[in-house]
């Protein structure tokens, strides 16, 4: 199975238009796909991208949760509504909506972030500002769970 891996920086043409790195998109075609959606993530700090095959199981998840729910309501007005899919032009390039690029406060070059089945389109500073902030939290998680685990030997 192909994933989304890595970090690619690319530039914003003065048309607006980025391309899509050559392994993401071989990704996305080797699944039937000549296109990507593209949403904002919930805290509008970057755009999630994925395929079609992404998006329908984000729908049948949005399906089980009660059809009366205020869940339901919100998450399909998030994320189905707000969703734009972009066909790749002749070199590989979509053009991302402008008010998707300045609510991910993206200027003229963006970060393109694998996440294994989708990935995400950052503004390349606050792109590292969120590593750097994950990897803290992330070391902070790991080291409580060897000081648990090391106090829990410690019972027995």
């Amino acid at each position: 199975m192909a994933l989304f891996l890595s970090t690619y920086v690319n530039k914003i043409d003065k048309k607006g238009r980025v391309s899509v790195p050559a392994r993401f998109r071989s990704v996305l075609t080797g699944k039937g796909f000549d296109s990507v959606v593209l949403f904002p993530t919930v805290n509008g700090d970057a755009i999630d991208a994925c395929g079609m095959d992404v998006m329908q199981g984000l729908l049948e998840q949005i399906g089980g949760f009660n059809p009366f729910s205020e869940d339901r309501e919100s998450f399909a007005d998030v994320l189905m509504s707000d969703a734009i899919e972009l066909a790749f032009d002749g070199d590989g390039r979509i053009m991302i909506p402008a008010d998707m690029l300045r609510e991910a406060g993206i200027g003229d070059q963006c970060a393109f972030v694998g996440r294994g089945d989708s990935f995400q389109i950052w503004q390349p500073d606050a792109l590292e500002r969120r590593k750097t902030e994950a990897r803290t939290l992330a070391r902070s998680r790991r080291a409580d769970s060897a000081h648990s685990a090391k106090k829990g030997g410690d019972d027995e």
